[in-house]
């Protein structure tokens, strides 16, 4: 597992020849990786609400589109994608590698200062290290998990 690495910090206004400023100040650098209690805590405090396999398959979409540089269809990817929810994952990843934080959301999120284009990027690294190094691995994951779904929804009709 690669162990990410969020910088926080806070930000303050100063005025420079009649102009104003925005500076970063009180920098700090933290740890971050998923771990099942992070995302259980996630499901719990309503942070999260969907399948991060979901979004796993919508980040692998995105890559290949970027690879092919379809620009139309990597925004209509993009557009798919909830900021909230990537840094609310983000904010687990952090709390999954610092079990002590004593951040809130909120104020993680004022610390928080990432564009969008590294926003996802922190997301999309995050969420892959949930998956196995050896990606023939998650395709047999993926492929067993819709057997499955398969054989359910057989079983109901």
């Amino acid at each position: 597992m690669k162990v990410q690495k969020v910088t926080l910090k806070e930000f303050e206004i100063v005025e420079v020849e009649g102009e104003f400023e925005k500076r970063f100040i009180n920098e700090k650098n933290y740890p971050a990786f998923l771990t099942n209690a992070s995302v259980k805590r996630g499901f719990e405090t309503g942070l999260i609400e969907t399948s991060l396999w979901e979004d796993l398959l919508k980040i692998m979409g995105l890559q290949s589109v970027i690879e092919k540089k379809d620009e139309e269809s990597t925004l209509q990817l993009m557009n798919m994608f909830d900021e909230q929810k990537l840094i609310a994952v983000v904010f687990l990843g952090v709390l999954g590698a610092n079990k002590n934080l004593d951040l809130t959301f909120d104020s993680f999120v004022e610390k928080y200062h990432y564009d969008l284009a590294e926003t996802i990027e922190l997301y999309a690294n995050l969420i892959t290290n949930l998956v196995s190094h050896d990606p023939n691995q998650f395709a047999k994951g993926l492929q067993q998990s819709t057997k499955s779904e398969k054989k359910n929804s057989s079983l109901l009709n």
